[in-house]
């Protein structure tokens, strides 16, 4: 998942500053103000990759004496940062000059090399764009699109699906507008597709920086894993009950769980009952008796120490995504 996260963000990072260049070229040539707002959407969307493409570097460094949990939090840290850039720069920005444009209208010097931009953009944002659809269609298996997106633990590739899902509307909105301006002469729809897609960034960066605020705070690990996971405990002959589990998302696809469980004693005596019949094979003085308990009861904490381990690899096992395993006796 890593490979494709850091080289789908790597190529988006280069085909979004190649077209942030070239629209800034365009908007200069032409004065379209739905130009600029592409300009500074791919600019932001350039701007965002890049952190987005830290994060990951940075997330992948190892657990230290510092951070016993690893970095894995820090791709949410880099994404967040990155939802916040988009709100300012992408969304703030380009409404600004959309009302601007609005206010003060300016004559618009369209041509060729416009349209010749907005194709080449749309090809380019296009086919990041199906690229992690794909990935999206692989990883979510039977799951639903939208519950997908809501439970996914890694902002990465949800950042890059919708910023060039918004940068691929954004192109035909900015044409729309623009051949409408150039049909009509005026340069009012120009100005009010500039407007609708800096609102339409504003609306990403908000989901973006939510979706990564709630994943910075730790939510439960998806509920179809945490029943499997009781189930699991629950059916353990060493275990009566499970009195509570806890559950924490840590990083990408990595999870915690605690849980406090009332071991069944009568099972972990039971593996010992061959050797104590042996031990009582006879009269026992008040000295063999206390040798007997003492012994027994070292007996028992290997067994429960053994069981736990048992249960924690082969819950490791059965749940790849699970990081750290906490056992409590309750």
């Amino acid at each position: 998942m890593a490979g494709f996260d850091r080289g789908a963000v790597f190529w988006a990072l280069l085909g979004n500053g190649a077209l942030t260049v070239t629209k800034f070229a365009a908007f200069v040539l032409s004065g379209s103000g739905a130009m600029m707002s592409e300009a500074i959407h791919s600019f932001a969307d350039t701007t965002n990759q890049a952190l987005l493409y830290v994060g990951i570097r940075r997330s992948q460094r190892p657990a230290d004496e510092e951070f016993a949990y690893g970095y894995g939090a820090d791709r949410y840290v880099f994404s967040l940062l990155a939802a916040v850039g988009i709100f300012f720069l992408g969304c703030g920005v380009t409404v600004y000059h959309g009302i601007h444009s609005l206010l003060h209208p300016r004559e618009l010097t369209l041509s060729w090399i416009t349209f010749s931009v907005l194709a080449i953009a749309l090809v380019v944002d296009g086919a990041v764009l199906l690229t992690a659809a794909k990935e999206v269609v692989r990883r979510k298996r039977d799951q639903g699109f939208f519950d997908f997106v809501r439970t996914s633990t890694d902002p990465t590739l949800l950042a890059v699906l919708f910023e060039d899902g918004a940068a691929t509307l954004g192109v035909l909105i900015a044409t729309t507008g623009i051949v409408l301006s150039y049909v009509s002469g005026s340069a009012v729809y120009d100005a009010l597709s500039s407007i609708a897609i800096g609102v339409m960034m504003g609306v990403l960066a908000l989901w973006l920086g939510l979706r990564n605020r709630a994943l910075i705070l730790g939510p439960s690990i998806p509920p179809e894993i945490e029943k499997s996971v009781l189930d699991y405990l629950g059916a353990q002959p060493s275990v009566a009950s499970v009195v509570r589990l806890r559950t924490r998302v840590m990083a990408a696809n990595r999870f915690r769980i605690a849980a406090d469980l009332d071991y069944d004693g009568v099972h972990l005596g039971q593996v010992h009952a061959e050797w104590m019949a042996e031990q009582l094979d006879g009269v026992l003085d008040p000295a063999d008796a206390r040798r007997l308990a003492e012994d027994f009861g070292d007996r028992v904490i290997e067994s429960l120490a053994s069981e736990i381990d048992r249960i924690e690899a082969e819950l490791v096992e059965r749940f790849p995504r699970i990081l750290d395993i906490d056992l409590e006796s309750d």
